[in-house]
Order: C-alpha cells, then sequence, then structure tokens
C-alpha cells in the first residue's frame, strides 16, 4: 500500500485533531481534579488556622482558669488556716475564761501556808478516756488547787494523793500564796470550790 503525500498530510491533520481533543479531554479531567485539589488545600489549611485559633483561645482560657483556680485555693487554704487558728484561739479562750478551783487541807490557825498550782489532764480534756461513758464538761476548763499545807513537800504529796500521775493528771507552777493568810469556808477537800 502507497500512501501519497496529500493523504499523509491529511493523516496527520487528524492525528493532530484527535491527539487535540484528547489532550484537552486530559486537561479538562486533570484542571477539575487540580482546582479540586487546590480547593481542598486552601479549605485544609483555613481548617488548620482555624483550629489553631480556637487551640490558642483555649490555651489561653486554660492558662486564665488555672490562675483563679490557684487563686482560689490559696485564698481558701488561707481562710482555713485563719479559721482553724481562730477556732483553737476561741477554745483557749473558753478554757482559760472559767477557772475551776480544788481545795485540798482544811486551813488550820497554826503554822498553815497556802499553795497553789495548776492541773491538767489531757485524757479529761479532750474526753478520750476509755471505758468512761461521760466525762465532765468541767476539765475542758482551767483547773487549779489551794493546798493548805506546812511545807511545800507537804503540799505536793496532798496533790500527788488527790490528783495521782498514774490516773494521768499533771500538776504543774505550784507556788506558795505571799501574804496569803487561813480562812474558814473552804470546800470540801477534792470539790470544785467556784466556776
Amino acid at each position: 500500500m502507497h500512501i501519497d503525500k496529500p493523504d499523509l498530510v491529511i493523516l496527520a491533520i487528524v492525528g493532530a485533531i484527535l491527539a487535540g481533543v484528547l489532550l484537552m479531554e486530559l486537561l479538562r479531567l486533570v484542571i477539575s481534579d487540580v482546582y479540586e485539589l487546590l480547593a481542598r488545600h486552601a479549605k485544609v489549611k483555613q481548617e488548620i488556622q482555624q483550629i489553631q485559633r480556637t487551640a490558642e483561645k483555649l490555651a489561653v482560657a486554660n492558662r486564665d482558669t488555672t490562675r483563679v483556680r490557684d487563686q482560689r485555693i490559696a485564698q481558701r487554704f488561707r481562710d482555713t488556716s485563719a479559721l482553724q487558728r481562730l477556732e483553737k484561739e476561741c477554745e483557749e479562750f473558753e478554757r482559760r475564761r472559767v477557772e475551776v478551783w480544788h481545795d485540798l487541807g482544811p486551813p488550820s490557825a497554826t503554822g498553815m501556808a497556802l499553795y497553789s498550782a495548776d492541773i491538767a489532764n489531757s485524757a479529761l480534756t479532750n474526753g478520750v478516756v476509755a471505758g468512761m461513758e461521760t466525762i465532765c464538761p468541767l476539765w475542758r476548763h482551767l483547773h487549779r488547787a489551794r493546798v493548805w499545807a506546812r511545807t511545800e513537800m507537804d503540799a505536793r504529796t496532798a496533790l500527788q494523793n488527790e490528783f495521782a500521775l498514774a490516773d494521768g493528771f499533771t500538776v504543774t507552777n505550784l507556788r506558795q500564796v505571799q501574804g496569803s493568810a487561813p480562812s474558814g469556808g473552804l470546800a470540801a477537800r477534792g470539790a470544785p470550790a467556784s466556776v
């Protein structure tokens, strides 16, 4: 088969047209995909920027919330500490506001001196004595004793007999009352004289 030159030109033109149509069709498909890809990329980029802005806002809000929470916790701690301190001061004031006196040994006109001492029993004060259903609420207050005795040693012995160390009592600050003279009308031995 022999192809002439005019036929070759026609075939070349038809081939070029077919190639152009094919190229146009490919470009139409590719260009729409490229546009779609570019649009998706722009949308993803915009979403990423929006997420970054939201994350930054959340980070700032979290920092502010954490700061406010820490301030509230610190203030609550200060308030609790102040309240506990005030409660202890009130308890101590209440404890010292009332004095319970115990009188030991009847006064005698011949050679007796007046001694005073402080008495404490932490178990009775805190109400933790085992086996006791109720504890006298007077033990929450300050207890003192007046002792009529010839010497300080006699006064200490009388206090130890009445308020034994084995029972949890502690006797402190034993001292002779200066300028005191025996007087009548003291309460019975070991009984609270006044509140």
